[in-house]
């Protein structure tokens, strides 16, 4: 099984390809994305009161939080597997891009984890059909740019998105029933998807995720060429 994760590591890690580099190693970046949480804050206090919004984010940021801790503070430190890049058994064959090698360990993947447990939440917190599907895409993206970068086995990644699915779950869960046994407001817009989001706001958050898609492509390709 290491074998074989090494070697489908090796078939996904990097290319020749500049932009493809460029483009990688953008995305990869949390600041990146940063127009989604602008887009995520502004739906959220557009359609709840500004107690409903808060506890929502709280939410949010109570699971990234555990996420973390759980992946880079307990897995990574007592696992203490070598990233591909520093590897020494794999990492002269590793393509990296700007030298980018991340820490010493790699096990499990935090971007999988953290993306997947956040599209997981929202996908449940929305609960449309297409907004699902681009929030799952978003994740596997971004986590893909960590196998093309080399500073994670496809293992780590697996592993990630399968601890990340489930917190998405139990939070929401969790939220769900505080937000039932307290009483907070329901939703104060239109009744458009199940959980009471307008299908505009929707359609709003699935442009912005494209939009960002193109500032990033277009950024990559400046990037090759200035």
């Amino acid at each position: 099984m290491l074998q074989f994760d090494q070697q489908a590591t090796l078939f996904l890690n990097g290319s020749q390809n500049l932009f493809l580099d460029n483009l990688m190693i953008t995305v990869t970046s949390t600041f990146s994305w940063s127009l989604l949480i602008v887009m995520l804050i502004y739906i959220l206090f557009k359609n709840n009161n500004w107690k409903e919004a808060l506890f929502i984010l709280f939410t949010i940021g109570m699971m990234i939080f555990v996420a973390d801790r759980i992946c880079s503070g307990w897995i990574k430190p007592t696992i203490a597997r070598w990233r591909p890049t520093r590897d020494p058994e794999i990492m002269y064959l590793i393509d990296t891009v700007l030298n980018y090698r991340g820490g010493r360990f790699g096990f499990f993947s935090g971007h999988a984890c953290n993306t997947s447990c956040v599209a997981m939440f929202l996908a449940w917190l929305f609960r449309e059909k297409r907004l699902t599907i681009i929030l799952f895409l978003w994740s596997v993206t971004t986590t893909y740019t960590r196998l093309y970068l080399g500073v994670h086995y496809l293992g780590d990644v697996l592993v990630g998105w399968s601890v990340g699915l489930t917190l998405g779950c139990v939070f929401y869960f969790l939220y769900n029933r505080v937000r039932q046994r307290v009483g907070t407001s329901q939703l104060i817009s239109g009744q458009f998807t199940s959980s009471g989001y307008p299908l505009g706001d929707i359609h709003l958050f699935i442009t912005a995720i494209a939009f960002n898609y193109i500032i990033i492509t277009i950024y990559a390709i400046t990037r090759g060429i200035i």
